[in-house]
């Protein structure tokens, strides 16, 4: 049978400050999107006002990274480019949507408390609705095959495609609460043909896709961890060293302890166990990436195989590894 997860959606950053994070990630040579705010009325009638949490992507062929801030409190602070997206919600639902998206990023707001990092891992799946079901069967938690838009930015403008997607919930919690690695989940991609309609993607460091996430736990939950992953991906990991790797095709899961990460990525410690405390980047050229990233003075380390990587201090809570594709 063919495995219904194929590989790395996208992961994501959750920051303190969106201008803060968009001059650092565009420092690094990422094109990021204006970001953008779902917006809601306070009460019936009153003007919509920023909601929840607002987003910007780098977007790739068919991942990319999403760096999530929550709104202000107060409009006028949003970043200048920011834009507001009203949601269409009848009146009679306000109250309870606008408490939904306050439980709905509460876990990730107790995540930002304790510091900025990644704190999104959403795989990619063929089919959410059969990824829920095959998850329920080994006894995995979710919130089943949830109906979301997501904005494609084309030639023709920006447009919006139908997908599902599922979050994975901590079978360990009498609530629907995130999992100890942070909001880990699946989601379909958009049509192959929108998805290569595409505009954007010319990210001046060269980079082609998300392609590999290094995840650390405690040495004392590293056993359950790695067999909840083999069920989440229907896949029985091999050894590197002393880490268990995924192989989801184009891309890979790494999951290992503190001080392995702390081996790979030397002079960047984990910032977060459980979580994750890299990525690696796909890039065209490594050479011409490492050039490009140099002439605009960022600082890089080496991997302990090689990789030149932005330490997590420079980039947000994790470490940032540059790969030739």
């Amino acid at each position: 049978m063919t495995a219904d997860i194929t590989g790395i959606h996208h992961i994501g950053l959750v920051v303190r400050d969106m201008e803060v994070a968009l001059e650092t990630f565009r420092h690094l040579g990422f094109r990021l999107h204006a970001p953008a705010y779902p917006a809601l009325p306070p009460k019936p009638g009153e003007a919509p006002e920023p909601v929840g949490a607002g987003n910007s992507h780098a977007d790739f062929p068919r991942s990319f990274i999403e760096v999530l801030a929550f709104a202000p409190k107060d409009p006028a602070r949003l970043p200048e480019s920011a834009t507001l997206v009203p949601l269409s919600v009848p009146d009679e639902r306000l109250a309870a949507t606008r408490a939904v998206l306050k439980q709905t990023l509460g876990g990730l707001a107790r995540r930002l408390g304790n510091g900025e990092g990644a704190h999104i891992l959403v795989f990619t799946t063929r089919d959410a609705a059969e990824t829920a079901e095959r998850m329920a069967s080994v006894g995995v938690r979710t919130s089943g095959a949830l109906g979301a838009q997501r904005p494609i930015t084309t030639a023709d403008g920006v447009r919006l495609a139908g997908v599902r997607f599922l979050e994975v919930h901590d079978a360990a919690s009498a609530a629907f609460g995130m999992v100890a690695e942070g909001r880990v989940g699946a989601a379909e991609d958009a049509p192959a043909a929108l998805l290569d309609a595409q505009t954007g993607l010319d990210h001046p460091n060269g980079a082609v896709g998300v392609a590999e996430v290094l995840m650390c736990v405690d040495d004392d939950r590293r056993r359950s961890t790695i067999e909840r992953y083999s069920r989440y991906l229907d896949r029985t990991p091999e050894s590197e060293g002393s880490a268990s790797v995924f192989d989801l095709g184009a891309s890979r899961l790494v999951l290992t302890t503190a001080r392995d990460a702390a081996e790979r990525l030397p002079g960047s410690a984990p910032r977060h166990v459980p979580g994750l405390a890299a990525y690696g980047i796909a890039v065209r050229d490594l050479e011409t990436t490492v050039d490009h990233l140099r002439s605009r003075g960022v600082h890089l380390r080496r991997t302990a195989d090689g990789r030149p990587f932005v330490p997590a201090a420079a980039a947000h809570g994790a470490a940032v590894v540059f790969q030739q594709a």
